[in-house]
């Protein structure tokens, strides 16, 4: 039994992270999580106004989690590296928050200014290790999609189980940014 003085926004969001692995994401409701908790759920309004709120606020603590990964793993590198470097921190971070990648990208970012602003550094991440081959503003974007649409994709072909066969997943994953890559030095 969680006590109404340690009921917190991340404890209940994590508790919600834990339950949709469990039960699947879109099966999560305030009954199941204040069961989860060991609390009655209308104490959870206390903390949020209803369902599409918990995740907005869990899409910010991932996205915090990711930046925050990110910037780590970032530091002191550029070109070629700082390139494998996202790539991999971003597939890790999908593969280690499987069920709460599925909110990631189902929550749209416009709708929530923190959401947008927290979205905005994780791209903007991209921007500044793209600076390193190209100045152009515009390019940058382009190549910056490009990444994301590359990694975004293989993420959820791999959860879809889309990838099957005898040829290597971590062969394919690290072809694909080569090929990104070399794409890069042509610029």
């Amino acid at each position: 039994m969680v006590q109404k003085r340690n009921l917190t926004k991340e404890k209940i969001i994590q508790t919600a992270f834990s339950l949709a692995d469990e039960i699947g994401l879109n099966q999560v409701t305030f009954q199941k999580l204040a069961e989860k908790l060991g609390i009655k759920y209308p104490s959870l309004y206390n903390h949020f106004d209803n369902m599409d709120n918990l995740k907005i606020e869990m899409t910010k603590y991932l996205l915090k989690g990711l930046n925050l990964k990110l910037m780590e793993r970032l530091v002191g590198k550029s070109g070629e590296a700082a390139v494998r470097e996202y790539a991999y921190v971003y597939r890790e971070f999908a593969f280690e928050n499987r069920t709460a990648y599925g909110l990631f990208m189902n929550i749209p970012s416009t709708e929530d200014e923190e959401v947008m602003r927290l979205a905005k550094g994780t791209t903007g991440m991209i921007r500044q290790v793209l600076d390193f081959y190209i100045k152009d503003e515009t390019l940058i974007i382009h190549k910056s999609r490009a990444l994301r649409s590359l990694l975004h994709g293989f993420v959820s072909s791999c959860f879809l189980g889309y990838f099957q066969g005898s040829v290597n997943l971590e062969d394919s994953f690290q072809l694909m940014i080569d090929d990104f890559i070399l794409s890069l030095s042509k610029e």
